[in-house]
């Protein structure tokens, strides 16, 4: 099972509750006194006091190192370097996705654990041990896996209740339906992919998810407008973090890569200005139906699942994103998608073409 690489479903420890930020130095005290932050620019200028004083209160010293652009080997490598000449004995993570990847790979080359500190709902990356690698410019390049665990994810529900735009906290809800029809895809046609238990249990927990978000979606978002921190939100937000981060960790990451997540990186390499302006979610949303056409799901289950995404505002369409419907266009998608998922069979090929007129 897993060809004898450790099973990490995702991190030690998850503290999930209003005023969570204020606990980060007593977890961080049980790896070190001396911590190297990464944070945004706007995560720090917020939260950055808080922190600050948790950590000194538990006799902790910090340094901080301001985050901009992807997880990158150049980015990696710096902090890594910058870790080493602070002497640091943990990495904290404070922001968005591409941040807490940044904090956890850097920290993985470094030899230290990492704490992660979303501010956001937009991704599982909080609780995972994959990172999403790009180059300098933003195209993707690959997925990597950490050796450890995340040490902690630690999850203030009042930041994200009254921090977090609503918009991400869609985009979290769309880029975790893209999770079961993915899956279930891989399952069925990948030739890399183990047949056991785990992903067949990620397939549960999908559904799982899935269901939970068409019953309480809507109304946790709707808090989240409100800046109200719910039991409804909080239990989407649990969702959005991790149990999809699960589904993704029972799924050995980035096998269950699909059509879905495929179209992201095509969009992020070839569609660079539409990838500016559109969160990550958001992209993946308009690659849903795609994939659940491919699959051969009836059609009124494709329709709920596009009007859902309608009625919490993430994208189902091309135009939706920026990007014009024409051939060079399209054979452009066609191309990076077969390639990115290794699909060389003319008759597969044929039906996700077909498949793509449900978002021209």
């Amino acid at each position: 099972m897993r060809n004898g690489s450790p099973i990490m479903l995702g991190s030690g420890r998850y503290i999930q509750c209003p005023g969570a930020i204020h606990q980060i130095g007593k977890e961080a005290s049980y790896f070190g006194k001396k911590v190297l932050i990464v944070a945004g620019k706007t995560p720090w200028e917020k939260f950055g006091e808080a922190v600050s004083r948790s950590l000194k209160d538990c006799g902790i010293d910090y340094q901080v190192h301001p985050f901009k652009g992807y997880c990158s080997e150049s980015n990696t490598n710096t902090i890594k370097e910058e870790a080493a000449k602070y002497g640091a004995e943990l990495i904290i993570g404070i922001g968005g996705g591409r941040c807490l990847d940044t904090a956890k790979w850097a920290a993985n080359l470094f030899g230290v654990r990492c704490i992660t500190v979303p501010t956001s709902a937009a991704t599982c990356a909080a609780y995972v041990t994959l990172c999403v690698m790009y180059d300098d410019t933003g195209s993707t390049l690959c997925s990597v896996f950490t050796d450890q665990e995340v040490a902690a994810a630690i999850v203030d529900t009042e930041i994200i209740a009254k921090d977090c735009p609503p918009r991400m906290f869609a985009a979290g809800i769309a880029d975790a339906l893209a999770k079961y029809p993915e899956v279930d895809f891989s399952m069925i046609y990948s030739t890399d992919w183990e047949k056991s238990v785990l992903p067949a249990l990620a397939l549960e927990v999908a559904k799982f998810n899935t269901q939970k978000y068409f019953a309480s979606g809507l109304e946790a978002l709707e808090d989240v407008r409100n800046g109200k921190a719910t039991e409804v939100m909080e239990d989407i937000l649990c969702t959005n973090i991790v149990l999809t981060g699960m589904v993704s960790a029972l799924a050995s990451g980035g096998k269950q890569l699909a059509i879905a997540h495929s179209f992201y990186d095509c969009v992020c390499t070839l569609f660079k200005p539409q990838r500016a302006k559109h969160l990550h979610g958001e992209i993946v949303s308009c690659g849903i139906a795609v994939q659940m056409g491919t699959n051969g799901y009836p059609e009124e289950q494709i329709e709920e699942t596009v009007d859902f995404l309608k009625s919490v505002g993430t994208p189902t369409k091309l135009g939706d994103i920026g990007i014009e419907a024409t051939d060079e266009n399209l054979e452009s998608i066609y191309g990076y998608v077969f390639s990115n998922m290794g699909i060389s069979d003319a008759d597969m090929q044929e039906k996700i073409k077909a498949n793509f007129s449900r978002i021209i």
